[in-house]
């Protein structure tokens, strides 16, 4: 891979990326968050609570204990001016409840694409966790669409 110069900016963006996937994600830190993020962080990630930083520190802790070896890392990161693109892969073990789903103890890897500005709106995010994907690969059959979609009303 080629090593490209980041601006100032882009330099504390990648910075804020890797704070919010080791002390957020990986090590389930919800304070360091506060710290990482303005209020009106805007998340639009499918099944949040609600799309800002409060949906956000409610999704983690489930997520967590779903997942209690969760590993994301950052893959890839590309900028375009201050927007920036970051591919991400997640690991771990379905060791926890997750909704109506009994934890399996199967692993599971699965990808995630995130894009996000750091300008005047705060930050925008949305992702791509593929949740089928992984549902097949802790070994249970994909929910009925009458289930999905209530737990999607749910979480809103």
């Amino acid at each position: 891979m080629t090593q490209r110069t980041h601006t100032q900016e882009q330099e504390r963006a990648i910075g804020v990326y890797r704070r919010v996937t080791e002390e957020g994600f990986n090590h389930g830190s919800l304070a360091a968050l506060d710290d990482l993020f303005p209020p009106d962080i805007r998340e639009c990630q499918r099944g949040f609570p609600t799309p800002d930083l409060a949906g956000l520190k409610r999704h983690i802790p489930g997520l967590c204990r779903a997942i209690p070896d969760l590993r994301l890392e950052i893959e890839d990161v590309i900028f375009e001016g201050d927007r920036a693109c970051l591919r991400l892969v997640g690991r771990g073990h379905h060791q926890g409840q997750s909704d109506p789903v009994p934890g399996s103890g199967k692993p599971a890897t699965w990808t995630s694409s995130t894009s996000a500005a750091s300008r005047t709106a705060g930050w925008l995010s949305t992702g791509d966790r593929r949740p089928h994907g992984v549902v097949e690969q802790v070994g249970l059959p994909e929910p009925p669409r009458w289930l999905m979609k209530r737990m999607m009303k749910r979480n809103r």
